[in-house]
């Protein structure tokens, strides 16, 4: 297995506003674009503010090397000792942002309500520097403020779930620890008093506005122009995996399971109109009626969102044969119990008015994360970052049928890209239906199913496959062959089969589960696992995979 290692020495974090001013458009925003302040002070600020955007969350801001070191904390501060808080490092804001409270506009970065939940200052409690402190991954200081006051320490952690910079914000042990906090009875502002709840009914409430000059030419008592937001991204075919030969590891890529469902792209329209659409066009919402849930399943309309359409066991595994028999029958199955149908997400297209297709993946996967709001029938596909090896062993031990590994800073692509990987656990193909044999025995309908391979516009013979039918589904596969039928094979080679065969001609598509490759090119013990009504027969080819040591 393939194993990468990079090592970074730590460094003082310089304060540097250029990722506030990207994630922003000045010309939509009234956000200050901000520059650092070379102000001299003993007395270092800081700023919590509470912050409803797509979720709940707390920013935590501490004055530095003439900037707002920031760290979102989602479930805020607390004075609870040995309570740890995670922390999300995020961009460096301008020293200005530390006194906004009123509304970001919807259609905006961040786009919420804001208050000021808490501010005073702060003094280091080791080191004199704190950006060279929180280049060394830790910095331990002491709050002055209204709420928050004592010894705290920022330590940055290593997680194998959390993407991103991910952080712990620790109480430590002083004389202001309060076992007893609870920070949901704490909620108004420490610079107006009012909470989120009053700022979001407040026709009068600021929006952020800036110190900067009018323009010449300007009118404040003209019409305020709408907000712009980005048009939704048109998603003509998802984003595909090339297939390696082997796992590896690599602190660059983020790593997740292989699901083993039907890929979609889900859209909610402003109107709240739903489309869940596969990758050759199809609509699932008239197959799979339980996928009408996902309209009201997310915070941040519109939205588009790409993930995988699973049918799920108690074990929360997926298998793709339980879902080709919601397929066929229809029925409705309770959320949570198995069987139900879930909607696996692991990317985000379009989200709060921003298109996020040239957003780097680990900004779209948070983005996804605190847009879910109902996690009965949306899945948050989560991920390992660096360790690909030991979560491919994962997937061999629980038989799944493989991992998808990601560069972190990757582009959304409309195309197959090395930028995205699959390594498969277990050997599984598309396979189109060329034919039939003849029933034997006490078998009805129909024997084995013929199965060949696309080489261009040729279809080649790849084997046949007898087991992973029941008595129903002989009948339902009969029954769509049967139209089919033709009296030429489509096959370029002359096919020896153990019983009379019946030619179709190539429409459908099996998925199908075996061994191995024999060297005579046919599949050694295929097992049937259902059609793929969501794949175009002429993309059916032999997947061959590529060394690993070749992706960049």
């Amino acid at each position: 297995m393939a194993v990468r290692t990079k090592k970074r020495a730590p460094k003082r974090e310089s304060g540097s506003l250029a990722r506030y001013a990207k994630k922003r458009d000045f010309g939509r925003t009234p956000e200050p674009s901000g520059r650092k302040s070379a102000r001299k002070t003993t007395r270092l600020r800081f700023v919590i503010q509470m912050h409803h955007a797509t979720r709940l969350h707390y920013d935590f801001r501490l004055e530095a090397d003439g900037v707002l070191k920031s760290w979102a904390i989602p479930k805020g501060p607390t004075l609870a000792l040995r309570e740890r808080r995670l922390a999300m490092h995020v961009e460096d804001h301008p020293l200005d942002y530390r006194d906004f409270e009123g509304i970001i506009p919807k259609g905006n970065y961040g786009a919420g309500e804001v208050i000021v939940w808490d501010r005073g200052w702060y003094e280091l409690a080791e080191g004199d520097d704190p950006a060279a402190e929180i280049g060394h991954g830790k910095i331990k200081f002491v709050l002055h403020g209204k709420k928050m006051n004592g010894e705290f320490t920022l330590v940055r952690i290593h997680s194998r779930e959390e993407s991103g910079d991910p952080w712990l914000l620790i109480k430590d042990k002083d004389e202001f620890v309060d076992q007893k906090y609870d920070i949901e009875r704490d909620d108004k502002s420490v610079k107006s008093g009012k909470t989120l709840a009053q700022i979001a009914k407040d026709p009068r409430a600021p929006h952020w506005i800036s110190n900067r000059e009018e323009r010449p030419g300007s009118s404040s008592t003209g019409k305020k122009k709408p907000v712009r937001r980005d048009k939704l991204p048109s998603i003509k075919q998802p984003m595909l995996a090339t297939l390696v030969d082997e796992p590896f590891d690599d602190p660059e890529w983020l790593f997740e399971i292989k699901w083993d469902g039907y890929r979609a792209i889900a859209t909610i329209h402003d109107d709240g109109r739903l489309e869940v659409v596969s990758r050759n066009g199809l609509d699932f919402l008239g197959r799979l009626p339980d996928l009408r849930a996902l309209a009201n399943a997310f915070t941040s309309i519109p939205i588009v969102v790409d993930g995988e359409i699973v049918s799920l066991d108690a074990d929360g595994r997926s298998s793709f044969q339980r879902l080709q028999n919601s397929l066929e029958s229809r029925k409705r199955v309770a959320p949570r119990s198995e069987g139900a149908l879930a909607f696996a997400v692991f990317d985000c297209l379009y989200a709060d008015g921003r298109d996020l297709t040239k957003t780097p993946l680990e900004e779209r996967k948070a983005i996804l994360r605190s847009a879910i709001g109902d996690d009965k029938i949306v899945l948050y596909s989560k991920h390992v970052v660096e360790r690909g090896c030991a979560l491919f062993k994962q997937a061999q031990e629980r038989r799944l049928e493989g991992i998808i590994g990601k560069k972190r800073d990757s582009l959304y692509q409309q195309r197959r890209s090395r930028d995205w990987v699959k390594i498969k656990a277990q050997l599984v193909q598309e396979c189109v239906i060329g034919g039939f044999t003849e029933p034997r025995g006490s078998r009805k309908d129909l024997g084995a199913l013929l199965l060949g391979l696309y080489d261009g516009n040729r279809l080649h013979y790849v084997g046949h496959v007898g087991t992973g039918f029941d008595r129903k589904l002989l009948t339902a596969l009969h029954a769509k062959l049967d139209p089919l039928e033709t009296t030429k094979s489509p096959f370029v080679e002359s096919v020896k089969s153990n019983a009379p065969a019946h030619w179709v001609k190539p429409k459908l598509v099996a998925q199908i589960r075996f061994t191995e490759w024999t060297d005579e090119g046919l599949m050694r013990q295929p097992v049937f696992l259902g059609l793929r009504v969501d794949k175009d027969p002429k993309s059916c080819t032999r997947e061959r995979p590529i060394d690993t040591d070749t992706i960049a």
